[in-house]
């Protein structure tokens, strides 16, 4: 045990970083981790594995005597993950998650003592990344195709490694490692950390890449609309001769990227139209598929190959999804068997969608969706299934879509929704100084839209509003990637 290998995570309550960090325990190794705020569902999931969390950043949390002496103090000789006759004083890797900065204590103290640093992308470049690496990439959708692909994978049992950067309801991990030749990467495009200002996709060294759009999102760091598309066609170069390229023909700016593909092409798209109209290689040909039993039918245009999967996900964008996956498996010469199986047992992803509480006529539902293309997918899907409810969104944008580039963007993404809510929002310091709207300015530029839009900063004034409207059937539906304060609670007790 003495010689035993030990790893921190700065920021260790990541979606990413907490099954990163089991991972590492899995292998054996002594695993510490800190973080800001420590809150459900990554805490639950933590304390569930006895990985220990300490709050707040502080260089003692890389040093080995400051877990000594809470050892002694909790009289538990392995409480923190620690043999007591491990002599090592530093960690030996310390992985440091995306949002934390370089004045960050525990970062400062790790570079001052040249301790080896690690992104996350750089960890999994290293540990997980296989021969045969599937990516997938693109503004959205990457997390459920990622969790679709990788319950295929193992339905036709290839065994895959995987990293899922979100809660799927069909694992128990959002990451596995495996020894088959086989991996499968969520691809962000946002930069790998902030001393590593190059996209994460670009450290899963893609071979097999399913490319869903190329909406211009993350305006805090792609300046322009061109920043963002040349970054996809980097991507698209990086791709080996005889790798494939599975794209969304409809998706934004796809097509325009896929231009640099030096690679196989497959395109795939939903089909709502016509078979005639369709041009993808990959498309649903029943655009009339009974919606109750969620049926939809795959057909190569090329070969005429047709078979029906079926679905329990409401939305257009997560049929578009299966349809995606269903053609990439299928040109990996996937068994169609095993693509049916996965489909009818896929679950989704914790909060895309997730209906939190349905009595009557009432539906709270807790949605991801924090950039206006997310935003715009999700309510689009809301409209579809619930066509005459009143729909009132609760929207909390991300850091880099609180830019004054980034508002162009929101031109129609709340079309679909009756009434929009900004809550709180805390003010955002960055290391460059860029300006970052407020809640009220965020209002007023959303204003001109013609939405109907209004900021609400007290918490618990918002739950009273939301839950004390009487609008006959009502959507309340709570958007953005935060924790939300428990406020998605608050309001269910309140019908309870």
């Amino acid at each position: 045990m003495a010689n035993k290998k030990w790893v921190h995570f700065i920021g260790i309550c990541g979606v990413t970083m907490a099954p990163l960090a089991n991972m590492f325990k899995k292998k054996g190794w002594s695993v510490s981790g800190s973080d800001k705020g420590i809150f459900p569902p990554m805490s639950d999931y933590l304390k569930a594995r006895k990985i220990d969390i300490q709050l707040g950043f502080k260089e003692e949390h890389l040093t080995k005597g400051y877990y000594s002496d809470k050892r002694k103090k909790q009289k538990a000789s392995t409480r923190c993950g620690f043999a007591s006759g491990e002599n090592r004083k530093y960690p030996d890797i310390v992985v440091v998650g995306n949002y934390i900065g370089l004045n960050n204590p525990e970062f400062r103290f790790a570079k001052k003592n040249d301790l080896q640093i690690r992104s996350f992308p750089e960890v999994l470049e290293e540990h997980l990344v296989k021969s045969n690496s599937i990516v997938t990439a693109g503004t959205y959708g990457k997390t459920t195709t990622t969790a679709l692909l990788a319950l295929i994978l193992e339905k036709a049992e290839m065994n895959p490694s995987y990293m899922i950067g979100g809660i799927a309801e069909n694992f128990k991990d959002g990451i596995k490692n495996t020894r088959s030749e086989w991996s499968i990467i969520e691809g962000d495009e946002y930069i790998t950390a902030r001393f590593d200002q190059v996209s994460k996709f670009f450290h899963y060294k893609p071979e097999f890449l399913l490319f869903t759009a190329c909406a211009w999102d993350h305006t805090d760091f792609y300046k322009t609309r061109e920043d963002y598309v040349e970054n996809f066609r980097n991507l698209l170069r990086s791709l080996p001769h005889d790798g494939l390229v599975v794209a969304n023909r409809r998706g934004e700016n796809v097509l325009e990227v896929l231009e640099e593909a030096r690679c196989k092409v497959v395109t795939y798209e939903l089909n709502k139209i016509d078979e005639h109209v369709a041009k993808a290689d990959w498309f649903n040909l029943s655009h009339k598929e009974n919606r109750e039993i969620g049926e939809i039918i795959v057909f190569n245009r090329h070969t005429k190959e047709e078979f029906s999967v079926k679905t329990k996900l409401i939305g257009d964008h997560n049929r578009e999804n299966i349809v995606g996956c269903a053609a990439l498996a299928r040109e990996l010469s996937i068994d169609t068997e095993p693509i049916q199986e996965a489909v009818s047992a896929f679950k989704g992803i914790k909060r895309r969608l997730e209906v939190r509480y349905s009595e009557g006529n009432l539906r709270i539902i807790d949605d991801f969706a924090s950039s206006p293309s997310k935003a715009k997918g999700s309510l689009q899907a809301l409209r579809g299934e619930f066509s005459d409810w009143h729909i009132t969104i609760i929207f909390e944008p991300n850091v880099g879509n609180r830019t004054f580039e980034s508002m162009e963007m929101f031109e129609r993404a709340f079309d679909e929704a009756d009434e929009v809510i900004i809550p709180h929002l805390k003010p955002v310091k960055t290391e460059k100084g860029d300006k970052r709207l407020s809640g009220e300015e965020l209002v007023e530029n959303l204003k001109r839209f013609g939405y109907q839009v209004k900021y609400m900063d007290n918490d618990i004034e918002l739950v009273k509003y939301v839950s004390g409207k009487d609008v006959g059937k009502h959507i309340i539906c709570f958007m953005g990637s935060y924790g939300w304060r428990r406020m998605i609670e608050e309001v269910i007790e309140k019908f309870n």
